[in-house]
């Protein structure tokens, strides 16, 4: 199989600066032009006719239907299955075989595939959004499962029974803007322009996939279209007979073919969001995924016209099936999981401990700027727009979700980045589990590489922002509560091997993004929350601790110390920073215990009387690029 890309970068798009200066009260300032940014569609444009990935080629044979009861053998030996739909939905009844994704981490999966790859979803339509990012990335057989697990078992087809049929699927019959005279005239109208980190065509597709994959499925409700039609640019997807047998929504337009090569694509207006509606809503989403990655601002019509005029259709209309395929499922307990996953990490060096050994590293002196921007392999996990507006030389953008399948192009050390330190403590967490144990925390994010970007940690720290528990109540000098000992979590998991199940862990830990809580909370209510003061002795003596917490310090597999934490409450670690503690409640989390860090830790509460660990805005500002 064809495999373009493997594995990829997230690359985010670079925002057009426009610098002013002071000028005179009667002064008319005109910004100098930006760039020509229709020049990176163009290259775009150019390499996908090339390479056979025009929109016509990425729709040919995309879907394919549950099969005949007789011919599931086959069926199920042909193609290697993702199911997209959540963890609870896939653990709860899935095809046999299947392995359970998300639509952002897709292409992860897909590098495992061997066979033709077919995506299920729940409906058919965010697979849709997947199949794209397939095909445009080298797994050029990807399909769609027709209707989704909807069309495999009637017992999963209650979305489209929801959003189809007589009563739910006639949202457009007798709608004032559902009407009968001629489609829009096309127009011809500029492409669409964007930024790009990237100079090829190859390196444009990658980045505008990975973008598409991550700003996930884009719908609307056929109630909001038929409310406002104005606010879209609407393509009514459908050969011209049935629209002039059916009638189309006000003001749409018709356009298919669509394609790059024959320039029908510029019958598209750049300046709309492009409102595409089909029968069913897959082969939209298809379009719409499509349009999303060549620059447009896109969205699919949801369930097509099977949600909007059901009764009138004479077919393309969706049936529960009458014959139902078998599901399986995964929710079974393996009680020895835990073990198992402990006894792995403590072998494997892999301890909360060794974890914790050499894991952040402060901004360098000016002087050493070179030398540490030449050590490192820099990850940022800000949002794009904060990466755009001002980000280390040579990082590369991401996010939480996607860290581990971006560090596999690295040849360095890595180094992430996000605003505080404290997200990136989570990456940083996925990445020494993930085999990059020597990867590390950029001390204090952002905030300590450059005075501007010092926002995060001013407005939750310092004399003013970070005295929430100075002569707070529940902050309390009384000694901490005694240890006890507790059961270990129950994981419910498929794998069976220490190494599958960590995989499986580290990318729920990831997926489910930052766990955070935030100091007032925690003051408020002690007892909704097993606090772990993860400080010295000494320093709890010295300072207190908000009410109830306990000191348990080491935490280890190897030693039993994880045993004092109760796995049936939520989990509130709290240190200096909520770096250390970030760090702690990601490996938690990957162990199966509910786990929360409290935000900026000390900082957040007792900033005044802090002797050490303070956060303090840098003199020195590193430079930034755009």
């Amino acid at each position: 199989m064809k495999k373009l890309m493997k594995y990829f970068f997230i690359f985010t798009l670079v925002p057009t600066l426009f610098l002013t200066s002071c000028k005179e009260e009667n002064d008319v300032y005109t910004p100098e032009p930006g760039p020509d940014l229709s020049e990176n569609f163009l290259i775009l444009k150019d390499y996908m006719v090339a390479n056979d990935l025009d929109l016509p080629d990425v729709l040919n044979g995309w879907i394919v239907g549950a099969p005949a009861q007789a011919d599931l053998a086959t069926f199920l030996s042909t193609y290697d299955i993702i199911d997209i739909r959540s963890a609870d939905a896939y653990a709860a009844g899935h095809i046999e075989g299947a392995v359970n994704s998300s639509l952002d981490n897709i292409l992860n999966t897909a590098a495992n595939a061997t066979k033709p790859i077919l995506v299920a979803c729940y409906t058919g339509q965010t697979a849709s959004h997947a199949v794209v990012a397939l095909r445009l990335s080298g797994y050029t057989d990807a399909k769609v499962l027709k209707w989704g697990m909807s069309g495999w078992n009637s017992s999963l087809s209650g979305p489209w029974a929801s959003n189809s049929g007589a009563e739910n699927g006639a949202v457009a019959e007798g709608n004032a803007n559902w009407v009968t005279s001629p489609v829009a005239t096309n127009q011809v109208f500029n492409y669409p322009g964007f930024n790009t980190t990237a100079a090829t065509g190859a390196a444009i597709l990658e980045e505008r996939v990975n973008a598409m994959i991550i700003g996930g499925f884009k719908g609307v409700n056929a109630s909001d279209v038929l409310t406002t039609p104005s606010n879209y640019f609407i393509n009514n997807y459908w050969a011209e007979a049935d629209v002039d047998h059916y009638g189309h929504i006000a003001g749409a337009h018709r356009i298919l073919p669509l394609s790059l090569e024959n320039n029908e694509i510029e019958s598209l207006d750049p300046d709309a969001t492009i409102c595409t509606y089909c029968w069913t809503g897959q082969t939209s989403s298809m379009v719409t995924a499509y349009l999303n990655v060549i620059g447009y601002n896109a969205v699919s019509l949801k369930f097509g016209t099977n949600g909007m005029i059901y009764p009138s259709l004479e077919s393309h209309q969706f049936v529960a099936p009458t014959v139902d395929l078998p599901l399986v499922t995964s929710d079974v307990v393996e009680t020895n999981a835990f073990e198992t996953l402990s006894d792995y990490l403590v072998a494997n060096d892999l301890d909360l401990p060794d974890v914790l050994t050499d894991w952040i590293t402060g901004a360098p002196a000016e002087a050493d700027l070179n030398t540490f921007l030449s050590t490192y392999d820099i990850i940022d996990i800000r949002s794009a727009d904060s990466y755009n507006a001002g980000h280390i030389e040579g990082a590369i953008n991401s996010t939480l979700a996607n860290i581990v399948s971006d560090a596999a192009s690295t040849t360095k050390p890595i180094l992430v980045a996000c605003y505080t330190g404290q997200t990136a403590a989570h990456a940083v967490v996925a990445l020494r589990l993930s085999g990059y144990t020597n990867a590390k925390v950029l001390k204090w994010g952002m905030s300590g590489w450059n005075s501007t970007l010092s926002g995060s940690w001013e407005s939750n720290s310092g004399a003013t922002n970070g005295a929430a528990a100075e002569g707070h109540s529940n902050w309390v000098t009384s000694a901490v509560e005694s240890n006890q000992t507790f059961d270990y979590p129950t994981l419910s998991t498929s794998a069976t091997t220490g190494a599958a199940i960590l995989q499986e862990r580290v990318t729920d830990m990831t997926t489910n993004g930052f766990k955070g809580v935030n100091a007032s909370d925690v003051l408020t209510s002690p007892s909704n929350y097993f606090i772990n003061n993860y400080w010295a002795e000494a320093d709890v003596t010295k300072y207190g601790h908000i009410a109830g917490a306990h000191r348990i310090l080491p935490l280890s597999l190897e030693n039993g110390e994880m045993a004092n934490l109760d796995s049936s409450a939520q989990i509130c670690t709290y240190c200096w920073t909520g770096q250390t503690s970030s760090m702690v409640t990601a490996y938690l989390n990957v162990l199966g215990y509910d786990a929360v860090s409290l935000k900026f830790g000390s900082n957040g509460m007792i900033y005044p009387s802090l002797e050490s660990h303070q956060f303090v805005t840098p003199t020195t500002d590193l430079p930034l690029v755009n």
